[in-house]
Protein backbone atom coordinates (compact mmCIF):
# COMPACT_ATOMS: atom_id res chain seq x y z
CA UNK A 1 0.00 0.00 0.00
CA UNK A 2 3.11 2.72 0.71
CA UNK A 3 3.98 1.82 -2.62
CA UNK A 4 0.45 2.49 -3.60
CA UNK A 5 0.40 5.62 -2.39
CA UNK A 6 3.65 6.87 -3.48
CA UNK A 7 2.74 6.33 -7.36
CA UNK A 8 -0.81 7.72 -6.67
CA UNK A 9 0.95 11.21 -5.46
CA UNK A 10 2.67 11.76 -8.68
CA UNK A 11 -0.98 10.51 -11.00
CA UNK A 12 -3.04 12.62 -9.07
CA UNK A 13 -0.62 15.74 -9.59
CA UNK A 14 -0.58 14.54 -12.97
CA UNK A 15 -4.66 14.40 -13.15
CA UNK A 16 -4.39 17.99 -11.96
CA UNK A 17 -2.68 19.43 -14.96
CA UNK A 18 -4.14 18.00 -17.89
CA UNK A 19 -6.17 21.08 -19.67
CA UNK A 20 -5.63 24.41 -20.91
CA UNK A 21 -5.58 26.45 -24.07
CA UNK A 22 -2.49 27.27 -26.48
CA UNK A 23 0.09 30.38 -25.92
CA UNK A 24 2.89 29.22 -27.98
CA UNK A 25 5.21 26.07 -27.77
CA UNK A 26 7.97 27.37 -25.17
CA UNK A 27 8.06 25.83 -22.37
CA UNK A 28 10.12 28.01 -20.15
CA UNK A 29 9.61 30.92 -19.73
CA UNK A 30 11.57 33.96 -18.11
CA UNK A 31 9.47 36.54 -15.55
CA UNK A 32 10.78 40.00 -15.29
CA UNK A 33 9.71 43.56 -15.01
CA UNK A 34 7.73 45.33 -12.16
CA UNK A 35 10.78 45.91 -10.02
CA UNK A 36 12.20 42.61 -10.36
CA UNK A 37 15.87 42.93 -9.65
CA UNK A 38 16.38 39.31 -10.99
CA UNK A 39 14.39 37.78 -13.66
CA UNK A 40 12.59 34.52 -12.06
CA UNK A 41 11.32 31.37 -14.42
CA UNK A 42 8.17 30.01 -15.22
CA UNK A 43 8.49 26.04 -16.59
CA UNK A 44 5.65 23.65 -17.90
CA UNK A 45 6.03 20.13 -16.83
CA UNK A 46 4.14 17.01 -17.88
CA UNK A 47 4.24 15.58 -14.70
CA UNK A 48 3.65 11.54 -15.51
CA UNK A 49 6.42 10.07 -17.99
CA UNK A 50 8.57 7.33 -18.63
CA UNK A 51 12.03 7.67 -17.20
CA UNK A 52 13.43 7.44 -20.90
CA UNK A 53 10.94 10.45 -21.67
CA UNK A 54 12.49 12.58 -18.93
CA UNK A 55 14.84 15.26 -19.74
CA UNK A 56 16.06 18.45 -18.46
CA UNK A 57 17.59 20.71 -21.24
CA UNK A 58 20.03 22.83 -20.41
CA UNK A 59 18.53 26.01 -20.75
CA UNK A 60 16.44 24.28 -17.62
CA UNK A 61 19.18 23.72 -15.52
CA UNK A 62 20.92 26.97 -16.11
CA UNK A 63 17.65 28.60 -14.90
CA UNK A 64 17.78 26.36 -11.84
CA UNK A 65 21.67 27.13 -11.38
CA UNK A 66 20.28 30.88 -11.31
CA UNK A 67 17.45 30.57 -8.91
CA UNK A 68 17.54 30.65 -5.06
CA UNK A 69 14.07 28.01 -4.87
CA UNK A 70 12.00 25.71 -6.19
CA UNK A 71 8.22 26.35 -6.42
CA UNK A 72 6.26 23.29 -7.34
CA UNK A 73 2.47 22.92 -7.00
CA UNK A 74 2.81 20.69 -3.88
CA UNK A 75 5.90 21.01 -1.66
CA UNK A 76 7.47 17.70 -1.87
CA UNK A 77 9.90 18.18 0.30
CA UNK A 78 7.13 17.91 3.28
CA UNK A 79 7.11 15.30 5.09
CA UNK A 80 3.08 15.83 6.04
CA UNK A 81 2.22 15.02 2.33
CA UNK A 82 2.35 11.44 2.12
CA UNK A 83 0.42 10.98 5.24
CA UNK A 84 -1.82 13.31 3.77
CA UNK A 85 -2.20 11.84 0.93
CA UNK A 86 -3.20 7.81 2.58
CA UNK A 87 -5.34 9.27 5.17
CA UNK A 88 -8.08 10.77 2.42
CA UNK A 89 -7.54 8.32 -0.31
CA UNK A 90 -9.80 5.79 1.03
CA UNK A 91 -13.68 5.74 2.27
CA UNK A 92 -13.64 6.04 6.00
CA UNK A 93 -17.25 5.11 6.27
CA UNK A 94 -17.14 1.08 5.16
CA UNK A 95 -17.86 2.56 1.56
CA UNK A 96 -16.11 -0.28 -1.00
CA UNK A 97 -16.46 -0.22 -4.77
CA UNK A 98 -19.17 -2.58 -4.49
CA UNK A 99 -21.37 0.24 -3.48
CA UNK A 100 -21.40 2.58 -6.01
CA UNK A 101 -20.56 0.03 -8.87
CA UNK A 102 -23.10 -2.28 -10.34
CA UNK A 103 -22.16 -6.39 -10.96
CA UNK A 104 -21.00 -6.03 -14.50
CA UNK A 105 -19.07 -2.92 -13.89
CA UNK A 106 -17.30 -4.20 -10.64
CA UNK A 107 -16.67 -7.07 -13.14
CA UNK A 108 -15.12 -4.72 -15.61
CA UNK A 109 -12.65 -3.18 -13.07
CA UNK A 110 -11.77 -5.73 -11.02
CA UNK A 111 -10.40 -8.03 -14.28
CA UNK A 112 -8.46 -4.42 -15.41
CA UNK A 113 -6.79 -3.64 -12.53
CA UNK A 114 -6.06 -7.52 -11.87
CA UNK A 115 -5.28 -8.21 -15.73
CA UNK A 116 -3.24 -4.50 -16.68
CA UNK A 117 -2.43 -3.56 -13.68
CA UNK A 118 -1.06 -6.85 -11.73
CA UNK A 119 -3.17 -5.47 -8.47
CA UNK A 120 -5.91 -7.44 -6.25
CA UNK A 121 -8.66 -5.13 -6.74
CA UNK A 122 -10.30 -6.49 -3.50
CA UNK A 123 -7.21 -4.63 -1.47
CA UNK A 124 -8.41 -1.70 -3.43
CA UNK A 125 -12.00 -1.38 -3.73
CA UNK A 126 -11.65 1.04 -0.81
CA UNK A 127 -10.19 3.96 -2.92
CA UNK A 128 -12.22 6.74 -4.01
CA UNK A 129 -12.66 6.84 -7.67
CA UNK A 130 -10.80 9.24 -8.52
CA UNK A 131 -7.84 7.32 -7.32
CA UNK A 132 -8.66 4.72 -8.65
CA UNK A 133 -9.33 6.33 -12.26
CA UNK A 134 -5.80 7.99 -11.52
CA UNK A 135 -4.28 4.39 -11.41
CA UNK A 136 -5.51 3.71 -14.81
CA UNK A 137 -3.01 6.25 -16.09
CA UNK A 138 -0.16 4.30 -15.17
CA UNK A 139 -1.27 1.42 -18.07
CA UNK A 140 -1.22 3.97 -20.62
CA UNK A 141 2.55 4.90 -20.28
CA UNK A 142 2.82 1.06 -19.94
CA UNK A 143 6.03 1.97 -17.52
CA UNK A 144 6.83 2.81 -13.97
CA UNK A 145 6.25 6.69 -14.05
CA UNK A 146 8.41 9.01 -12.59
CA UNK A 147 7.71 13.16 -12.32
CA UNK A 148 9.40 15.96 -13.32
CA UNK A 149 8.70 17.78 -9.90
CA UNK A 150 10.64 14.70 -8.52
CA UNK A 151 13.65 15.08 -10.53
CA UNK A 152 13.60 19.13 -9.29
CA UNK A 153 12.92 18.06 -6.01
CA UNK A 154 16.48 16.21 -6.53
CA UNK A 155 18.20 18.91 -8.30
CA UNK A 156 17.33 21.36 -6.03
CA UNK A 157 18.63 19.32 -3.05
CA UNK A 158 21.73 19.45 -5.04
CA UNK A 159 22.27 22.87 -5.25
CA UNK A 160 20.55 23.64 -1.43
CA UNK A 161 17.22 25.27 -2.45
CA UNK A 162 14.53 25.46 -0.53
CA UNK A 163 11.47 24.19 -1.98
CA UNK A 164 7.95 25.45 -1.54
CA UNK A 165 4.30 24.71 -2.85
CA UNK A 166 1.79 26.99 -4.03
CA UNK A 167 -0.94 25.11 -2.82
CA UNK A 168 -0.87 22.15 0.39
CA UNK A 169 -2.26 18.72 -0.65
CA UNK A 170 -5.13 19.36 1.85
CA UNK A 171 -6.82 21.49 -0.99
CA UNK A 172 -5.95 19.30 -3.31
CA UNK A 173 -7.80 16.51 -1.62
CA UNK A 174 -10.22 18.99 -0.95
CA UNK A 175 -11.09 19.15 -4.67
CA UNK A 176 -11.55 15.39 -5.12
CA UNK A 177 -13.81 15.27 -1.97
CA UNK A 178 -16.12 17.89 -3.60
CA UNK A 179 -16.65 15.70 -6.63
CA UNK A 180 -20.09 14.19 -6.46
CA UNK A 181 -19.75 10.38 -6.20
CA UNK A 182 -21.85 9.85 -9.64
CA UNK A 183 -18.32 12.06 -11.24
CA UNK A 184 -15.51 10.40 -10.46
CA UNK A 185 -17.64 7.29 -11.33
CA UNK A 186 -18.22 8.52 -14.36
CA UNK A 187 -14.08 9.31 -14.60
CA UNK A 188 -13.12 5.61 -13.80
CA UNK A 189 -15.91 3.90 -16.33
CA UNK A 190 -15.38 6.47 -18.89
CA UNK A 191 -11.49 5.08 -18.90
CA UNK A 192 -12.03 1.81 -19.20
CA UNK A 193 -15.06 1.74 -21.17
CA UNK A 194 -12.72 3.80 -23.75
CA UNK A 195 -9.23 2.61 -23.31
CA UNK A 196 -8.24 2.25 -26.40
CA UNK A 197 -9.42 5.83 -27.30
CA UNK A 198 -8.25 7.66 -24.23
CA UNK A 199 -4.38 5.81 -24.67
CA UNK A 200 -4.21 6.70 -27.99
CA UNK A 201 -5.03 10.52 -26.74
CA UNK A 202 -2.33 10.33 -23.90
CA UNK A 203 0.20 8.76 -26.36
CA UNK A 204 -0.19 11.99 -28.76
CA UNK A 205 -0.23 14.34 -25.81
CA UNK A 206 3.20 12.94 -24.77
CA UNK A 207 4.20 13.16 -28.39
CA UNK A 208 3.15 16.73 -28.33
CA UNK A 209 4.69 17.54 -25.30
CA UNK A 210 8.23 15.89 -25.72
CA UNK A 211 8.20 17.90 -29.30
CA UNK A 212 7.04 21.14 -28.06
CA UNK A 213 4.47 21.58 -29.79
CA UNK A 214 1.69 22.51 -26.91
CA UNK A 215 -0.61 23.92 -29.93
CA UNK A 216 -0.79 20.15 -30.68
CA UNK A 217 -1.28 18.66 -26.54
CA UNK A 218 -4.10 21.72 -25.99
CA UNK A 219 -6.29 20.64 -28.91
CA UNK A 220 -6.34 16.93 -27.97
CA UNK A 221 -7.04 18.20 -24.23
CA UNK A 222 -9.37 20.11 -25.29
CA UNK A 223 -11.61 18.09 -27.77
CA UNK A 224 -11.85 15.84 -25.14
CA UNK A 225 -13.17 18.34 -22.81
CA UNK A 226 -16.73 18.30 -23.27
CA UNK A 227 -19.47 19.99 -22.02
CA UNK A 228 -19.82 17.94 -18.98
CA UNK A 229 -16.34 18.36 -17.54
CA UNK A 230 -16.67 22.30 -17.54
CA UNK A 231 -17.43 23.02 -13.90
CA UNK A 232 -14.21 20.44 -13.36
CA UNK A 233 -12.19 22.30 -15.49
CA UNK A 234 -13.50 26.18 -14.09
CA UNK A 235 -12.19 24.27 -10.57
CA UNK A 236 -9.26 22.49 -12.04
CA UNK A 237 -7.28 24.90 -13.98
CA UNK A 238 -8.79 28.04 -13.75
CA UNK A 239 -9.43 29.21 -10.44
CA UNK A 240 -6.71 27.63 -9.20
CA UNK A 241 -4.82 29.82 -11.30
CA UNK A 242 -6.09 32.75 -10.04
CA UNK A 243 -5.31 31.31 -6.80
CA UNK A 244 -1.73 31.18 -7.70
CA UNK A 245 -0.46 34.41 -9.35
CA UNK A 246 -0.65 36.67 -6.33
CA UNK A 247 1.52 33.88 -4.40
CA UNK A 248 3.64 33.71 -7.27
CA UNK A 249 4.34 37.83 -7.23
CA UNK A 250 5.16 36.99 -3.39
CA UNK A 251 7.57 34.44 -4.49
CA UNK A 252 9.27 35.97 -6.43
CA UNK A 253 9.12 39.60 -5.23
CA UNK A 254 11.26 37.78 -2.78
CA UNK A 255 13.42 35.59 -4.06
CA UNK A 256 14.67 34.45 -7.64
CA UNK A 257 12.56 31.73 -8.13
CA UNK A 258 12.05 28.80 -10.73
CA UNK A 259 8.42 28.08 -10.83
CA UNK A 260 7.63 24.70 -12.30
CA UNK A 261 3.21 23.85 -12.81
CA UNK A 262 1.90 21.75 -15.31
CA UNK A 263 2.35 22.85 -19.16
CA UNK A 264 -1.80 23.30 -18.83
CA UNK A 265 -1.61 25.99 -16.86
CA UNK A 266 0.80 28.59 -18.26
CA UNK A 267 -1.21 29.41 -21.87
CA UNK A 268 -4.68 30.62 -22.82
CA UNK A 269 -7.05 33.44 -21.66
CA UNK A 270 -7.02 32.40 -17.87
CA UNK A 271 -3.36 30.91 -17.96
CA UNK A 272 -0.54 31.69 -15.48
CA UNK A 273 1.30 33.85 -18.25
CA UNK A 274 -1.37 36.07 -19.06
CA UNK A 275 -2.66 36.48 -16.11
CA UNK A 276 1.26 37.53 -14.76
CA UNK A 277 0.96 40.24 -18.35
CA UNK A 278 -1.94 41.58 -16.66
CA UNK A 279 -0.39 41.82 -13.20
CA UNK A 280 2.38 43.94 -14.63
CA UNK A 281 5.24 41.74 -15.71
CA UNK A 282 7.16 40.69 -18.49
CA UNK A 283 6.94 37.29 -19.46
CA UNK A 284 9.49 35.94 -22.33
CA UNK A 285 9.52 32.88 -23.56
CA UNK A 286 13.09 30.98 -23.33
CA UNK A 287 12.83 28.07 -25.28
Amino acid sequence: MKKITSLLLTIVIFVFTTYGQDNGSSRLWKISGKNLEQPSYLYGTFHLLCPDDLQIQDKVTQAMDASDQLVLELDFDDPSVMPTIQQHMTFTDGTSAKDYLNESQYKMVSDFFRDSLNLPFERLATLKPFFLSSMTLMHFLGCQPVSFEQQLTRMAGERNMEVKGLETVQEQIDFIDNLSMAYQKKMLLENLKNYDTSKAMFDRMVDYYLSGNLEGLISISESYMSKDYAEFKEELLTKRNMRWVPAIEELVGDKTSFIAVGAAHLPGKDGVIRLLGEAGYQVEPVY
